[in-house]
């Protein structure tokens, strides 16, 4: 027998799945939290924090006496004229483009309500919803740091400095916590289940990993050092270093039987949170020009999919800190066949990627911005890992 492999499995629960053509993809239903143990207490929001985060946002109302027109303003520009490090970060950060084509897009087609519902979170601020200018900012400095023109943070070294810009800022611990981040990041639990989850309930799934018992909270992955990156899903680098992933390959000339195995390790919570994002793990036979030979894929998919309208769910394969997704691998080995190629690929908007191409079918929403949208989607898609094993001539 000619064998060849690629060794060292990673260990770890594990969810198993056959690739087999014409049939749904994944079946397996991951536990809903409540099933699985808190590694800390419920998280407590205060009361200065409900009110922060009040939604909608009451306006700013004038400035102090005295102010600068700098300091009067809501503007990111503003700030950024002394904060340059937060300014700079912000503007590439998916903050900034909380209001993009994918919203603009449906719009025209949203009822007020809805139209609300989303800006809570994509442009909170009372002011930015008479200002398409500001508005299209997304998710501001101001949309966390400003409440009746008062600037609020989290605790610094050092005492105050004397005569500061904007009367200076009132410190607030809670900037620390995972509390804060879940005002957005977490539905509500009276917000209509699917099979016992919440559609976002990332605070909810930190909870339940080493990651919260040991006190590492949102901030700490995603604003490292107090930088205000927010960097998650669509980054390849922070992608990289939440999954484990290895496989093995045998073949006795006739088939290629073998397994790709990722593993969840740096991450916070599930893997990936949310119903929006898809990893596909893929293994395909290729020939001497490095191509993919047709029907030699397997493939297996780590996501959640579900029906809003019918709240179903689909299917949920996702993974909690430890656990493991296993692609199994059986197939007839292609006489073209020079390479086998595991990959594991993300695909950040996937679900967003489904939602934009229905609504152009349907003409609904703006279809441009929809098409925009669409188009942005899968040009965020890439590839995490890969391995190429040759195959012995």
């Amino acid at each position: 027998m000619t064998v060849v492999m690629l060794a060292g499995l990673l260990a770890g629960a594990c969810a198993a799945w056959r690739y087999q053509r014409g049939v749904q993809p994944e079946t397996a239903h991951a536990a809903p939290l409540a099933m699985i143990a808190a590694t800390v207490p419920p998280l407590e929001t205060s009361e200065w924090l409900a009110a922060h985060f009040k939604h909608p946002v009451a306006a700013q109302g004038a400035a102090p006496a005295g102010s600068t027109e700098i300091e009067a303003s809501l503007r990111p520009e503003a700030c950024g004229a002394c904060h340059v490090q937060q300014y700079t970060d912000w503007k590439a950060s998916w903050h900034a483009l909380g209001m993009g084509p994918g919203l603009f897009g449906q719009f025209p087609s949203l009822s007020v309500e809805d139209r609300v519902r989303c800006e809570r979170c994509h442009a909170p601020l009372f002011e930015q919803a008479g200002n398409d200018e500001l508005g299209a900012e997304g998710l501001t400095c101001a949309g966390c740091h400003v409440r009746e023109h008062v600037r609020y943070g989290p605790p610094k070294e050092g005492s105050p400095i004397a005569g500061a810009p904007h009367q200076g800022f009132v410190a607030r611990e809670e900037f620390q916590s995972a509390a804060f981040c879940m005002s957005c990041h977490d539905f509500k639990p009276t917000s209509s289940p699917v099979e016992g989850k919440l559609i976002q309930e990332t605070t909810e799934e930190w909870r339940r990993t080493q990651a919260a018992a040991e006190g590492k909270t949102c901030q700490a992955c995603h604003m490292p050092g107090g930088r205000h990156l927010w960097k998650g899903i669509h980054d390849p680098e922070m992608v990289k270093q939440a999954f484990d992933a290895d496989a093995r390959f045998i073949s006795d000339g006739l088939r290629l039987v073998g397994k790709l195995v990722i593993t969840a390790t740096g991450v916070g919570h599930r893997f990936p949170t949310y119903v929006t994002p898809e990893v596909w793990l893929r293994v395909d036979q290729v020939d001497s020009e490095g191509l993919a030979i047709e029907d030699t894929r397997g493939e297996g998919l780590v996501a959640r999919r579900v029906n809003i309208a019918e709240r179903s769910e689909l299917f949920d394969t996702r993974l909690l800190p430890g656990e493991s997704k296993t692609l199994l691998y059986d197939e007839p080995l292609h006489p073209e066949a020079r390479a086998v190629v595991a990959r594991v690929e993300v695909w950040p908007d996937a679900a967003y990627e489904r939602v934009y191409e229905g609504y152009l079918a349907d003409g609904w929403g703006n279809a441009s911005l929809i098409a925009e949208a669409l188009a942005n989607g899968k040009a965020a898609r890439f590839v995490a890992w890969e391995q190429r094993v040759e195959l012995p001539e």
